[in-house]
């Protein structure tokens, strides 16, 4: 037997799988990728492990008598399958994928690949929820938020991790056929063609004379994008940053970011794992203090945007509006394994300054709008009403 050989790829995604949020459109800068070296196992390592010895038995038993397996099953497959099962009932965002899937996924983050401009998450209840950008591909094509991605070119996605899901990028210019269900719970069928997105981190407008900076997901230019339109704006006059729809992206950009506004030494999140707690704080000087800032949220708000959020409004720098966030507060990372396959398990949970642990749970705005789907309206009316409490002019 060959040494096995394990590394791990550090991710953070804005999903649920894998804080892993998968991006559906390519940039370099979405995820965090590390690679950590790990002990090389001995041979008796694994034949003086009673437990590991004991699943081998397991499975060559049902290999070799079982009536129901199909003799084209190989162990292997076997194998894959536990493994899958095992660890998607024991981490609700984990998940195993084959080589195959995982060179996919690895592909997909190539230059050569391009996307249809939609991110995905994973809800509680294992559904994958489309997230499309205005004016993408999949908007389009007539995907809209919260819909329910089911199938990518006839394959079900029911079981399967974000990651192992990166069929839907491809080469520039083909289709992909994605069967997806809406609020009235009838299956449509939707080809979209592949193609690059123009993606902008940061883009600005005026609402009802308020500046309005929308964040579509936090990218490793997020920062100094928000810094330049930052330096365009008077700190005496009211700001709304809108991150509805926002799935996270790089959780150090989003951290990043927050140091715009935030004083020296404030915290801004907190990774809880196995062995230790490692704190982030406000490190470089703010550049707004004093604006009256609005964070607009919703139900597709997640990890990283959650935390951009927490960390303002514990810290009293910023006022919430909207619904309930997603509550993605996890970390995950990638270990590669020996024969080219992947596990995705969560080594971290993220928690907010006041110390809270929103996975699963979300972030209540500070002020919720009472709508079952909110307009952009009802965020600008209850901003109007709030300024207007405090005799603020705009």
């Amino acid at each position: 037997m060959k040494p096995k050989v394990k590394t791990s790829l550090s991710i953070i995604l804005y999903i649920l799988i894998a804080t892993i949020s998968f991006l559906l459109w390519h940039d370099d800068s979405s995820t965090n990728l590390m690679l950590k070296k790990q002990p090389k196992p001995t041979n008796d390592f694994w034949l003086q492990n009673d437990d590991i010895l004991l699943f081998l038995e397991a499975v060559t038993q049902f290999n070799n008598h079982d009536l129901y397996l199909k003799p084209e099953v190989k162990r292997r497959e076997l194998v894959q399958e536990t493994l899958r099962s095992v660890v998607e009932r024991l981490d609700p965002y984990a998940a195993y994928m084959t080589a195959n899937e995982f060179s996919q996924w690895k592909k997909s983050q190539g230059d050569q690949y391009a996307g249809i401009g939609m991110e995905i998450l994973k809800n509680s209840l294992g559904q994958v929820i489309c997230l499309p950008y205005p004016d993408s591909p999949a908007a389009k094509a007539g995907i809209q938020t919260g819909d329910k991605l089911i199938s990518i070119d006839g394959e079900s996605v029911h079981g399967r991790s974000i990651l192992a899901l990166s069929a839907i990028a491809g080469n520039q210019g083909e289709s992909v056929r994605l069967s997806i269900m809406g609020d009235t719970k009838e299956q449509k069928h939707i080809t979209v063609k592949r193609s690059r997105i123009a993606f902008n981190s940061v883009s600005i407008s005026r609402i009802a004379n308020i500046d309005v900076i929308k964040i579509s997901a936090f990218t490793s230019d997020t920062k100094a994008k928000l810094r330049d339109a930052l330096t365009n704006f008077s700190e005496l006059k009211p700001l709304v940053i809108d991150l509805r729809n926002n799935a996270g992206g790089n959780l150090f950009a989003a951290i990043d970011s927050t140091m715009l506004f935030l004083a020296n030494q404030e915290k801004i999140v907190s990774i809880k794992s196995r062995q230790d707690i490692n704190n982030y704080e406000s490190k470089s000087v703010r550049i707004n203090s004093s604006s009256p800032l609005f964070l607009w949220q919703n139900t597709g708000t997640a990890s990283a945007a959650e935390v951009f959020i927490a960390a303002l409004t514990n810290n009293q720098r910023a006022t919430s509006i909207g619904t309930n966030s997603f509550g993605k507060g996890t970390r995950q990372e990638i270990f590669e394994l020996s024969d080219g396959s992947a596990l995705v398990i969560t080594t971290g949970f993220l928690q907010t300054p006041n110390g809270l642990h929103f996975d699963g749970i979300g972030l209540r705005p500070d002020y919720a709008i009472d709508s079952d789907n909110p307009k952009t309206a009802d965020y600008m009316a209850k901003v109007k009403e709030l300024l207007h409490e405090v005799n603020v002019g705009f």
